[in-house]
């Protein structure tokens, strides 16, 4: 098993996403939301979540009894009611992604967390959890607490990134190591995992999807059954796979951030410079290449980050740096060539460095 060692426990996570959730987040793509209309994801993850409810009717029936957990804003249970899903509900730590889903969709959507379920929400036949059991520390009491969720003979579908794959798809070192990924999955390791918790394995798959408008992300995704004690196999398969791709991944991301730092010095020397993104890979950059450079201002569109810090440094507005002639870093490179037009139109005439 691969994971990160953290000092926080899972009461603490479960506050964080129930307090300061990005993904009950409504504005992320889209200027203005109508009171009535339902929120806006990411273009490329709407597909995603489109895909996951088609394959979805292909193997349980459309009268199940349905529960999303980790539903963020309900995109997945808009996509489900398209496909004929009809007795849906969702479940999220955060009660504004709980409420923001029962006023679009028109299902019960409640707040609470996998290991502090409402009593009253009862067995399905199908549970849902689409990119969360890598948000989880305490992976097994998930699942054991998933087995309560589920019928007899119910099925549980659980989609995760592919640890096995992210040197293939590797964009931006250490990506997949972020904050909020605690554990990095490959298929034989959710085989063994839900079989451990009494389910059985109907289905394996690995799919390509996207993270960004052009770069592909890979994920694994199985399909568990809910068996009776006497069902459950006991044969261990081992897994040789994950622990020399991962090595190979932070080699690889290792090379890859030494040369964004060549690239930034290449540029503009230890500063002044402006970095534009408060996020992952930022965090990354101050923390390395970037930690004795002079660094002017740190900046993100998302009014949510301002007043935050990351590596020192206060995150602020774009109007706070429109007086400063420090060229400006692009610390994305998913969003590249997003956060360079935001700039041009923001900033028109300033100096623009990208990693790539």
């Amino acid at each position: 098993m691969c994971f990160s060692e953290i000092a926080v426990d899972q009461d603490s996570l479960d506050t964080a996403y129930a307090e300061h959730s990005k993904y009950a987040d409504t504005s992320m793509y889209a200027d203005e939301i109508a009171d009535d209309a339902p929120p806006t994801d990411a273009p490329w993850d709407l597909e995603r979540l489109r895909g996951t409810a088609q394959w979805l009717t292909t193997r349980v029936p459309v009268d199940a009894r349905v529960l999303d957990a980790g539903c963020a804003t309900g995109a997945l249970i808009r996509y489900l009611q398209e496909t004929g899903f009809s007795d849906i509900v969702g479940l999220d730590p955060s009660p504004v992604a709980a409420a923001t889903v029962q006023r679009s969709t028109g299902v019960r959507a409640v707040a609470g967390s996998l290991f502090h379920p409402p009593d009253d929400l009862g067995e399905f036949g199908l549970v849902v959890l689409s990119h969360v059991l890598e948000h989880l520390l305490d992976v097994r009491g998930a699942v054991e607490g998933l087995r309560s969720l589920t019928k007899p003979g119910g099925l549980i579908y659980v989609e995760v990134p592919d640890a096995v794959r992210y040197r293939d798809h590797l964009v931006a070192p250490f990506h997949d190591f972020n904050t909020e990924h605690i554990n990095h999955f490959s298929g034989v390791l959710l085989d063994r995992l839900f079989c451990s918790a009494g389910f059985v394995t109907r289905e394996i798959g690995h799919k390509t999807v996207l993270s960004s408008p052009s770069d592909p992300y890979p994920a694994v995704f199985g399909l568990f059954e809910r068996s009776s004690p006497s069902d459950t196999p006991t044969a261990v398969q081992r897994d040789d796979d994950l622990a020399p791709s991962l090595r190979d991944y932070i080699y690889a991301s290792t090379q890859l951030m030494e040369r964004f730092g060549a690239r930034v010095h290449d540029e503009v020397g230890d500063g002044p410079i402006v970095v534009w993104g408060a996020g992952q890979l930022s965090m990354k950059l101050l923390a390395g290449p970037l930690r004795e450079a002079r660094v002017d201002a740190l900046v993100d569109t998302s009014p949510d980050k301002w007043g935050l810090r990351l590596g020192g440094h206060e995150v602020v507005g774009p109007d706070e740096v429109a007086s400063s002639d420090s060229p400006i870093l692009v610390a994305s490179v998913h969003h590249q060539s997003s956060i360079v037009a935001e700039i041009a139109r923001r900033l028109p005439g300033r100096r623009v460095v990208t990693l790539r």
